[in-house]
Order: structure tokens, then sequence, then C-alpha cells
């Protein structure tokens, strides 16, 4: 059986390595801005910690660290009642798809979008309607189709993807309430981040109107695992439903220890998230001096238009040769004309870093489209 198959993958795999994209690096795993390897540095734009901190929490501390304090601690820097943590957001996705959804209910979500269920279709029962980035036009035609469902659920990146651009709250709570659908906000690239005390993209806008959840993973303080917050009763109905396996990783209390006092570090550092957006504007400057076409950004996150999809994924690995790594992202995934690369920074990039960068940018100029 394998002989065969093993003849497919070898076919596979010669056709990515002549097209110039066999990766020879393997994964790398590290949030650190400026990675060691065996023999040269990678500057990291793809996955960096926004914060690098290395807390060591007292034994007592420790002592009294439990996953419920955990939980409570997430729910209050979101301003939510309660909070339910999960292995990873994968896990969390599919519990509310399962257990939340039905078969009568409807999901919209962004197409773009980061949340797990958008990538999982397979798991959620209820009707599924796709929207496109923050087109509110686009979102309330998706809201009128899906009154025929008994409950809609709108999810909502905090952050778009591909652009940097933060969801407009304002406008999505409107359309929400207008037609009585619930709101679920994914906050991976959003809280810790944005807002005072990284509180989130909530924190910005002038409303009283609240998510019935707000999800995401925990990558911003450097932790593994994910976290559904939101009303008691969603909280207490997913914590009678979830699988064991779903929360079952092994959390020492050291680490439980470590994660809080992290959230507590994160909370004082809105010096630290000034600064990265500072960084990433005197990038974003360099990289538009070059010629490139860079969308307009409201975070440390942001898009280098590249065109075609074979092309992105070329400039993605040979930046990677030359020592940056970023993040491409090509179709299926996004429009066959809208390919770009995606860039994040941390408070751990320098000046230098960000020279670097631009340098190996403007070595491989020309190989990105010309700018509109």
């Amino acid at each position: 059986m394998y002989t065969d198959f093993r003849k497919q993958l070898q076919s596979k795999l010669a056709a990515i390595n002549d097209a110039g994209l066999f990766n020879e690096r393997g994964t790398i795993m590290s949030g650190k801005a400026v990675i060691d390897t065996d023999n040269s540095q990678l500057l990291n734009f793809r996955s960096p910690y926004p914060f690098q901190l290395n807390i060591c929490p007292s034994e007592q501390y420790v002592n009294s660290a439990s996953v419920a304090t955990l939980e409570k601690k997430i729910a209050n820097q979101l301003n939510t009642d309660d909070c339910l943590l999960y292995n990873s957001p994968a896990d969390a996705g599919c519990a509310i798809a399962n257990h939340l959804l039905s078969r009568t209910d409807a999901l919209i979500y962004n197409s773009l979008g980061q949340f797990a269920i958008s990538g999982s279709p397979v798991f959620c029962r209820a009707t599924k309607y796709k929207y496109h980035g923050f087109d509110a036009e686009d979102i309330e035609k998706q809201l009128k189709l899906a009154q025929a469902q008994q409950n809609r659920l709108l999810i909502i990146d905090a952050v778009d993807i591909a652009t940097g651009n933060i969801a407009p709250l304002n406008r999505i709570f409107g359309l929400a309430a207008k037609y009585n659908a619930l709101v679920a906000i994914d906050q991976t690239l959003s809280a810790g981040l944005i807002g005072k005390s990284g509180k989130g993209v909530c924190t910005l806008f002038d409303t009283d109107v609240t998510a019935e959840i707000q999800t995401g993973s925990l990558q911003n303080i450097g932790c593994s695992g994910a976290y559904i917050a939101g009303r008691r009763e969603i909280v207490d109905y997913l914590r009678q439903q979830t699988s064991a396996f779903q929360t079952s990783a092994p959390i020492t209390p050291r680490d439980i220890a470590a994660t809080c006092a992290t959230i507590d570090a994160i909370a004082d550092m809105d010096t630290e998230r000034q600064y990265i957006l500072q960084i990433t504007n005197y990038f974003i400057k360099k990289l538009y001096c070059l010629g490139l076409e860079i969308p307009p950004t409201q975070t440390s996150h942001f898009a280098v238009m590249t065109g075609d999809s074979d092309r992105t994924e070329t400039i993605a690995e040979t930046l990677a040769k030359k020592g940056v790594l970023v993040t491409a992202l090509a179709t299926p995934h996004i429009g066959k004309d809208q390919c770009r690369l995606i860039l994040s920074l941390s408070a751990s990039h320098t000046k230098d870093d960000v020279e670097k960068a631009a340098s190996v940018f403007e070595s491989i100029a020309t190989m990105f489209p010309a700018r509109q």
C-alpha cells in the first residue's frame, strides 16, 4: 500500500522543490523576535510574542495558583462574567460549534477569519453564512439571510488578519441588535495588545453593549492554550458539555502562577504597547519608501501586497533564506489577486532589527509588483 502512496508524495514533493518552495528549515517554534539557528539568526516577524517576560513567581504564589484563579483573571481582564480554559483554539472553536449551536441555528463568520470554527466547518452543525472582511453591508446581508434560523451567532475577529485593522464594533453591535444575533469576538490579535491595560478592542469604543462571547489563544503572553470567556450561562453550559480531552492538558501550578503573573504585568505595559505601534509605523514607512504596497493598518499587524499565489510563496521563502520570517497569505485562503505577506512586530524588535529587515526587502524589491 505505502509503495503507491510514497510515489504520490514523492511527486508532490518534487513539484514543491521545482517551484523553489521546499522548506528545509523545518518547523520553527519560537516567539522570540530574533531566533538563533545553527548557522545564522532569523528576524521573526511571523509569530513573535508581543512581550518577552521572564516571570518567576514566588513559591507562595505557586502554591495558591489554580485553574479557577487563572480563569477568573482572564474574565476580569476582558470584563466578562466567567471564563473556561481549553487546550487549543481549535478545541475552543469545536466546543462552540458542537455544544452551543445546533442544526436549527446559524453561524455568520468572516471567510478570512482566524476563528477555529471558520477553518473547521465540518464540526459545525449550524447553517453557515460567510461575509468578507469588515464589510458591514455584506454582514447585514448575511444576517438577513440567517433570519430563517432559530439563533444566530455572528463571529467577528477583533483584528482583521488580512490587514491589521480593528473591527468596527459600534456598527457590528448595532447590526447584531437589529437582527437579533449573538456576537462572538476572537481576541487572539487583540487581548494584551490593544486598549488601555491590554483589555482588547472592546475598550476602544464608546458603547455599553458587550459581546456574549470572547475567545482567543494565550499566545500573546507566551503561553499555550485558549479560552472562552463571556456570559455566565454560556460558560456554565460549556463547562457541563465540554469533553474532558479538550480541557485536560496538564498545566502545572507553576505554569498557572506564571501565566497569572504575566497577565498582571501586561496590564501595566501601556508604554510597551505604544512602542510596538511606533516601531511598526517606522517599519511600514521604510517598506513604503521601497515602493511596496501596504494597506492601511491600525495595529502592529500589517500586510505587504504581493499579487499572485506563486509569487507570494516564492517571496516568503526568499526572505526566509535571507533571514527574515514572515507569513504568506495566499490562495485558497484569500482571493487570487489579493495575496500578501503578513508581518507582526513585538516590543522586543529594535530599530536595528527593522533596518536589517528593510535591507533584505530592498534586496528583493524587484520581486514585488509595482505599487498602484
